[in-house]
């Protein structure tokens, strides 16, 4: 008979073992390819880079301040940007970091709610991991895997509070920070939890502690003082603060133009254990009371509460689950640990199930990242390095983009990020350029598409630069006054 002490020990080496595989092979992953998965993966690059250039007093995009997220990612990243040579590992490899503090900070929470269980924290961990939710983003340069980390850590202190009310100060830190990061769904979940814990007569109780008080209120200062400064600083409305992230891109037009109940159905489809990983909060939510713990039901409420809240407000892409992605791993590792606790066919069966599951996850997980690096964006790179080499004060650097998504330019932050631009760009449609052409003297980049339109708008523009299916022009403010002059002279002539 094995020692719960030799249980616990081996429970933990297999625990960490499986984190140092997966977050192993994903290092492996992060440095490769070009800079370019997504927008928001470029503005994070692009953010940081600017902080290089500008300051870290605030945040900036196009080289102009920015007020749609707070800064501490990007000072994180500002930080390896300047030091390591792959610029793609340099912003990728905090979310990575974020993932194992993630997973190490879920493992606990498995080890201090269910102590007697030990191996529930492998089993957690390994279900965390293979889930393509949240090991994709880890390879991301986006800020979800942080807000997951502080969320996670959140719940980790109020748990601990229980029986030391002063961890409350460790979540209002948590909170904070998660804050932060990107939006305060730490805070959210904080109050969730409390909501729950406010319905039983006991819990109420425990929650009459000046720690509790002193933590929400400090809290709720500390994430004023960023906004505050912000408003301060550049006298704006405080409607303007993050106006892009809630009233433009969840709008109708955008994320809002989904159906509702996108989020349940794409949790379902995104792995193969996603409807098993919506299924588990309300498993222990409605099952009989007790038996899987406090503990559990009130992150089921809080997960739950949290899901319901992002659709009814327009919430509706998928991405904005991953604050609670571990805790929903965390409660399916204690409903999965139940019934591997079953002796017989019921065990079997279900080791031979969870094992399924968990290849599928590692699969598809290697299949996403493939998928996100098959595009090859080597001569729009080299296009935007031109761009740069090009550049020079007071000359103005502009995008000529078709109105509709197709064969186009990239974002505007992968020419900033990888042209390392110190001025801003510019962007036109091809109609703007033929009705209302930006002055010279003036740098562009455009399709071989939209070439013709350029040079009817600008007799003498000169091409600087070609890479596939991308053209580099410039146009002198000298060549066109000459043109002019020439123009004039033949009109007098006539």
């Amino acid at each position: 008979m094995i020692s719960s002490t030799a249980q616990l020990r081996n429970a933990v080496i297999a625990a960490v073992a499986i984190v140092g595989i997966v977050f192993g092979w994903l290092a492996l992953e992060i440095p490769k390819g070009i800079l370019s998965s997504s927008g928001d993966e470029m503005l994070t690059a692009e953010r940081s880079r600017e902080m290089l250039v500008l300051g870290r007093s605030e945040v900036h995009f196009n080289l102009k301040p920015s007020f749609e997220k707070p800064p501490l990612q990007y000072w994180l990243t500002s930080f390896t940007l300047a030091r390591l040579q792959n610029r793609t590992l340099a912003v990728r490899i905090w979310p990575w970091i974020y993932g194992i503090l993630t997973a190490a900070a879920l493992g606990r929470l498995a080890l201090v709610s269910q102590p007697d269980r030990p191996w529930l924290v492998p089993l957690t961990v390994a279900i965390l991991t293979s889930f393509p939710l949240f090991a994709t983003e880890t390879c991301r340069g986006m800020l979800d895997t942080g807000l997951a980390f502080f969320t996670t850590t959140t719940i980790l202190f109020a748990q601990l509070a229980r029986t030391n009310p002063r961890w409350w100060i460790g979540t209002a830190i948590a909170c904070l920070l998660g804050c932060l990061q990107k939006i305060p769904v730490p805070f959210l979940i904080w109050l969730l939890i409390l909501g729950a814990r406010m319905t039983s007569p006991a819990e109420r109780n425990q929650l009459k502690s000046r720690w509790l008080g002193f933590s929400i209120l400090s809290c709720v200062v500390a994430m004023l003082i960023w906004p505050a400064f912000q408003m301060l600083r550049f006298q704006i409305n405080y409607q303007h603060l993050f106006h892009q992230e809630v009233v433009d891109w969840l709008g109708p037009e955008h994320l809002g133009a989904q159906p509702y109940l996108e989020i349940p159905y794409r949790l379902i489809v995104s792995s193969a254990c996603g409807i098993f990983i919506l299924a588990a909060p309300f498993v222990i939510f409605f099952w009989k009371k007790g038996e899987f713990g406090r503990l559990p039901r009130e992150i089921s409420v809080a997960c739950l509460g949290l899901i319901a809240i992002e659709i009814l407000f327009n919430f509706r892409h998928v991405r904005y689950t991953e604050p609670i992605i571990p805790a929903l791993c965390f409660l399916l590792a204690i409903v999965a640990e139940r019934i591997l606790s079953r002796r017989g066919l019921t065990r079997t069966g279900a080791l031979a199930v969870l094992g399924v599951l968990l290849l599928a996850g590692f699969i598809q997980t290697k299949m996403q990242i493939d998928f996100r690096r098959q595009k090859d964006f080597t001569d729009e790179k080299l296009v935007a390095e031109q761009l740069g080499a090009l550049q020079r004060p007071g000359l103005r650097i502009v995008l000529v983009k078709a109105v509709k998504v197709g064969s186009d330019l990239h974002f505007a932050s992968f020419y900033l990020f990888h042209g390392n631009l110190r001025t801003p760009v510019e962007k036109y449609t091809v109609e703007e350029i033929r009705q209302s052409p930006p002055s010279a003297p003036l740098v562009g980049v455009c399709v071989t598409r939209d070439l013709p339109t350029v040079q009817a708008a600008y007799p003498t523009a000169k091409i600087e630069f070609r890479r596939g299916e991308f053209v580099v022009w410039s146009v002198d403010e000298a060549r066109i006054g000459r043109v002019s002059k020439s123009l004039s002279k033949t009109a007098e002539r006539i």
